[in-house]
């Protein structure tokens, strides 16, 4: 290992919120219990309308020593209000969080230990996704998010698959990196609503460093909790992937490519069938309908409903794709 020993180098956890009054405590309460402590712990409330930052403040209330500040974003989406509150703090390392999520008690501390690793520009680790309600619909949810047919086999929502500690990888969630590097890439792109994180780690590779998954490195997910919130998140999802792409077409992973065309071969298809009846025609259409059966069978066998599993993999799969198209064809960007 080269570089800041962990000892001396306390890194800053930066938060992006809106709307995470049901969890924002949670993730506090996990920051101050770190093996590693931040030396800062700040928290972009970027336009809330939920009472987020009275719920912080409460919190601080009962927590007068954390080192927990506030910051006022300006609404204007995930990468704008990373880098207002990533400009607040003079920390040399940045440990980035979500608001819908709980690190384990040592994920600082790894992070830094990785972070400090030569040639290393970000490292990530490993999602645990948990219901966002204590529904059949919720659990179905993560259950699905957490499948490959659902995460489009991104490795850090499988904390259970085998494989090394350390992987280089494309992207990590959330990620830590050094300060230095986020200069040197101009910080996040303030364009990006969405996908400001793939965007980020890609652009590190791009300059010659790896971007890093340690396995050790673990943190709990919370899913949306209905199936509203989840298409709304993946229509933004997808919407965003165009503009990044318009960035740079090399972006594109071999994994977004069949979402991408999911929507326009389901309406072709469906089509063709009803017109021009023939086996080609109807294997063509039930290709789609087959593939989501079959891995709602084998996602259902994880507990979940089968058909609350059914109607999330077709929301993230559409709604994605109708994402991507409707930026495509010169739509607005979505509502956040």
């Amino acid at each position: 290992m080269t570089g800041t020993p962990v000892a001396e180098a306390r890194g800053a956890v930066v938060s992006a919120c809106r709307n995470e009054a049901g969890h924002v405590e949670h993730l506090l309460d996990a920051l101050v219990g770190q093996t590693s402590p931040p030396s800062e712990i700040i928290i972009v409330d970027d336009g809330s309308t939920d009472g987020t930052a009275e719920r912080i403040r409460e919190w601080q209330a009962g927590h007068p020593s954390a080192p927990v500040q506030i910051v006022a974003g300006e609404g204007r989406g995930v990468g704008p209000a990373l880098n207002r509150g990533i400009s607040r703090t003079t920390a040399g390392i940045i440990v980035r969080m979500d608001g819908h999520s709980v690190p384990d008690p040592d994920y600082v501390e790894l992070c830094l230990r990785g972070v400090a690793e030569d040639g290393v520009g970000v490292v990530g680790g490993v999602w645990r996704i948990r219901a966002g309600a204590p529904t059949s619909v919720a659990r179905a949810i993560a259950a699905v998010v957490s499948h490959p047919l659902g995460s489009g086999g991104a490795l850090y929502r499988h904390a259970a698959t085998a494989g090394p500690d350390r992987i280089k990888v494309e992207t990590v969630p959330f990620g830590a990196f050094r300060r230095a590097v986020w200069e040197r890439l101009g910080g996040f792109d303030e364009s990006l609503v969405a996908n400001e994180d793939f965007d980020f780690n890609y652009r590190t590779r791009r300059a010659g460093l790896d971007v890093v998954l340690d396995r050790r490195i673990k943190a709990t997910y919370i899913a949306r909790p209905t199936l509203r919130a989840l298409g709304r998140q993946y229509f933004r999802y997808g919407f965003w992937k165009l503009r990044m792409l318009r960035k740079d077409p090399r972006a594109l992973h071999w994994r977004q490519v069949p979402p991408v065309f999911l929507l326009p071969w389901a309406l072709v298809t469906v089509v063709l069938a009803a017109i021009a009846p023939s086996l080609f025609t109807g294997l063509a259409a039930a290709a789609y309908p087959l593939v989501v059966l079959l891995g709602t069978a084998q996602i259902a066998r994880r507990g979940a409903r089968a058909l609350d599993v059914l109607a999330a993999l077709v929301t993230v799969h559409m709604c994605w794709s109708a994402g991507f198209w409707r930026g495509v064809l010169g739509g607005a960007p979505p509502g956040r």
